[in-house]
């Protein structure tokens, strides 16, 4: 048996011996509030974390900027290192309103399964209670993204307690601004650069395949985003009165948006997909090889169809997109007045494919707003524009970050995708590209090094939303990568 099987057995036996101790120790990291803009709340967890690698004997520092959260950095200690490898997690989390879930998003609460197939509140597990693996903890960043914290210390316990030495010398970084975009990570980049030398940079986040079976990632999307503010008269008019005759902005911004996308969810924005990089033969390859899930998604999600005549999901996470995150015109519902709206606003993501230039991609957007007849301001305008413009749009950038793409050929990609076979048990899909954006540019543009994606989430983890919740199956899986992770051969 190699050290990396032998590694993998003592965290599943150590996992089963201290399963109830390990949720406990998740729950109790969740209930810690850790949204991105409250630095008193999240430097509160990076202390708590400080405090619970110390124990296992790993010192990292707590390095800060002003006016950032702090990050902590610091190494496994490994003897007989073969190698050195990165490992990065955020430990900071998205807003969560109370009133829209199921139990306080900071309570963390364990449900017998996922609730919206009947799982039920119970009691946190005693010391000597089994545990289910379909069992879910409840509340915000128990998948995204404390759970790989708590699955690197609990694989460094296993180790420990079996007398097994890590083989791989690993480098930590803990973040605490990724959910408002890391606009600090390059600069904290630079200033540890000496400290942060690997020769691939692993990052633990994200959910495993919509299969359930373990991924290995090789690239992410890269982020920009608009709010548009298309004006009317100054103020609401009665819609009895004025309807008919004064310009409705809500009517004007639904044809704007309708102008941006076809029927099928093609992009008509001129030149939009141009400086897209195409699928190389590798990437086309591990598509043909990925499980066929698209129907059971729709099904799932109630879609007669999907974009592009059904064209597979894993085909359209490697092109940008073009998504309206949220609309608002006066009111709707019990809230509805009978007005012609003021102002109507819509806010617009970009997820960015390998190849898309973020400032380039908004100043296309912008010029087909131009295009289809607005005037484009920055801010609120005068009376004197809104009296010279018939239709007048605010357009407010928020700039983001490229999207990363690793060949899939890399040589520690083999070693990483053998540790997750090894903890899985079973075959490890190898995807292009996640769906969903890290700002990871900085590690490619300061570090100059690989970065793999390293998932242990569920899909279905309600990442972002209301009742995050993580399937304590998958914290299993995690416990077993990094453990596989801190001693590939």
């Amino acid at each position: 048996m190699t050290r990396q099987q032998q590694a993998v057995t003592a965290a599943r036996d150590y996992r089963a011996a201290n399963a109830a101790a390990i949720v406990c120790s998740l729950a109790e990291l969740v209930a810690l509030p850790n949204i991105s803009r409250d630095l008193v709340a999240v430097r509160r967890n990076a202390t708590a974390l400080r405090s619970a690698f110390a124990a296992r004997g790993v010192t990292l520092d707590l390095v800060e900027i002003d006016g950032a959260a702090p990050v902590l950095t610091g190494r496994i200690p490994a003897p007989k290192a073969n190698r050195r490898i990165g490992i990065y997690v955020h430990y900071d989390g998205q807003p969560a309103d109370p009133a829209q879930w199921r139990s306080h998003p900071f309570e963390p609460t364990l449900y017998t399964a996922a609730i919206e197939h009947g799982g039920r509140p119970r009691p946190l597990p005693a010391d000597s209670e089994e545990v289910e693996p379909e069992w879910r903890l409840y509340g915000r960043a128990a998948a995204d993204d404390k759970a790989p914290f708590i699955a690197l210390l609990a694989a460094l316990d296993a180790l420990q307690h079996a007398g097994i030495e890590p083989s791989s010398e690993v480098v930590l970084l803990f973040e605490g601004e990724e959910e408002i975009g890391s606009p600090h990570l390059s600069a904290y980049l630079r200033q540890l650069r000496d400290r942060l030398d690997a020769e691939a940079w692993l990052i633990c986040d994200g959910p495993v395949h919509q299969s359930r079976r373990p991924q290995v990632i090789f690239g992410v999307r890269g982020l920009v985003s608009l709010e548009l503010t298309v004006y009317g008269p100054l103020h609401e008019l009665h819609s009895g009165h004025y309807g008919n005759w004064a310009p409705n902005p809500a009517h004007s911004l639904a044809r704007l948006l309708a102008s941006m996308k076809d029927d099928d969810g093609t992009v008509l924005v001129e030149g939009f997909y141009d400086s897209t990089v195409p699928q190389g033969d590798a990437e086309r390859a591990a598509l043909e090889q990925l499980p066929r899930i698209d129907d059971e998604l729709r099904h799932a999600l109630g879609l007669a169809a999907t974009e592009a005549g059904n064209e597979l999901l894993a085909e359209r996470l490697l092109l940008p997109s073009l998504n309206v995150r949220g609309l608002a015109a006066a009111g709707v519902g019990d809230a509805a007045r009978n007005v012609v709206p003021a102002t109507a606003q819509a806010s617009i993501d970009i997820r960015l494919a390998a190849g898309n230039d973020p400032e380039a991609m908004l100043n296309l957007v912008t010029e087909h707003i131009r295009g289809r007849g607005f005037h484009v301001v920055g801010d609120d305008p005068d009376e004197r524009t809104r009296r010279t413009h018939p239709r007048i749009v605010k357009v407010t950038r928020e700039p983001g970050y490229p999207a990363v793409r690793t060949p899939l050929d890399v040589p520690i990609a083999a070693d990483v995708l053998a540790a997750a076979e090894a903890a899985a048990g079973e075959a490890v899909i190898s995807l292009p590209t996640l769906g969903g954006s890290v700002p990871l540019h900085s590690f490619t543009e300061v570090l100059g090094v690989p970065l793999l994606v390293v998932p242990m989430a569920n899909h279905d983890n309600n990442q972002h939303a209301a009742n995050e919740n993580l399937r304590l199956a998958n914290l299993w899986y995690g416990i077993n990568l990094m453990a596989a992770l801190l001693t590939m051969p």
